[in-house]
């Protein structure tokens, strides 16, 4: 039930992560974020950027939307005790949302607990990486991708769809 939203620099996945997090938000659903940079786009109920501290806030809350950003930053320095999030939290009711640039910057552990995810353009081999491990050669597709595009899969039996991150005039 986790999320993997991942993509280069300034192809959407902040914006894509700051509408989920306000979905979530409009349906009464608790918004918990970890993001380095602290912007207020967020609409979060609870917003940090100390992991230790956000550990200790989920780990009291059930049924909540986490939002980690910069993952593979955050949880690369405390991988054990971050890792928690992608391996237990579900136990809490708790859907986490892991948003990186490269599928390489988070653990194989990680990456293999999200079944939906949201592929911005991508390097060819990050893509084949991810199409190995969600089961779609489709997703492969992901490195000719424009700026706001993506591809979407949702569920471990889900079709890859493509779609965008906001609407271009």
């Amino acid at each position: 039930m986790h999320v993997l939203i991942l993509g280069i620099t300034q192809t959407g996945k902040t914006t894509l992560a700051f509408n989920l997090a306000h979905k979530y938000s409009e349906a009464g659903i608790n918004v918990l974020v970890l993001d380095p940079d602290k912007r207020t786009g967020w609409g979060a109920d609870y917003l940090t950027d100390d992991p230790e501290a956000y550990l200790e806030v989920v780990k009291v809350n059930q049924s909540c939307a986490l939002f980690i950003d910069e993952s593979g930053q955050m949880i690369g320095r405390y991988a054990r005790e971050m890792a928690w999030l992608a391996t237990n939290s579900r136990k809490w009711g708790h859907k986490a949302h892991f948003i990186t640039q490269r599928a390489t910057q988070l653990d194989t552990t990680v990456r293999n607990q999200c079944t939906t995810i949201f592929l911005f353009k991508q390097s060819l081999n990050d893509t084949k990486i991810l199409a190995n491990e969600f089961c779609s050669d489709y997703l492969e597709a992901a490195h000719t991708l424009n700026q706001g595009e993506y591809l979407c899969k949702i569920g471990v039996d889900g079709k890859v769809f493509k779609a965008r991150a906001w609407p271009i005039d």
